[in-house]
């Protein structure tokens, strides 16, 4: 961890502080906290607009122990959501070691047995932001219905706004700083 967060440092402090990236970014593709809060954004693209909004701080799972402050910033441009991303990647890897050292000991892996039965609603938090999972099984071996809501599809509402009256040069710039999974989103 400690290679890996040394060569995520230097890179990310090369990236956030260059000129030509900063020109590039900065002041492009604006969302205002209350446009990115009212479309109903998450992640970065939420957090990078000011609002200060994770899942994690639910305390599921093992973020119970974990505690996550959000990364935001108040500018809502491109360049807030890269550092926001940059940021989180660096959080991440503090997570990660906390949870290493807090790990008990013992068996990794459970024996899965029986046939669900009943519906489960979760809110997670991904690299992207917020996505909600909701399960119902009917007791059989097969599950009766699977739903997703990625968050490609909670922020491509905020695409459409930041796309309006844009350079077309901007729009690839704009489609990369929401951080899009299409593969994801198509399901």
């Amino acid at each position: 961890m400690d290679l890996i967060e040394k060569d995520l440092r230097d890179i990310t402090k090369v990236f956030i502080q260059d000129s030509s990236v900063k020109a590039r970014l900065v002041g492009v593709g604006v969302l205002s906290r209350q446009d990115a809060y009212e479309l109903g954004c998450v992640g970065p693209t939420l957090r990078a607009s000011g609002v200060a909004q994770d899942m994690r701080q639910l305390g599921y799972a093992a973020f119970k122990d974990l505690p996550v402050k959000p990364i935001t910033r108040p500018e809502g441009d491109s360049y807030a959501r890269c550092v926001v991303r940059c940021e989180e990647r660096c959080q991440s890897i503090n997570l990660i070691r906390q949870a290493v050292a807090r790990m008990p000991a013992g068996e990794i892996a459970g024996k899965v047995a029986g046939n669900p039965n009943g519906e489960f609603i979760a809110r997670t938090e991904q690299p992207r932001g917020e996505v909600a999972y909701c399960v119902k099984a009917n007791g059989t071996k097969n599950i009766q219905r699977f739903r997703v809501r990625t968050p490609t599809f909670a922020n491509l509402p905020a695409l459409v706004k930041l796309l309006q009256g844009c350079e077309l040069a901007d729009v690839p710039v704009l489609v990369l700083t929401i951080d899009p999974c299409i593969s994801c989103t198509e399901r």
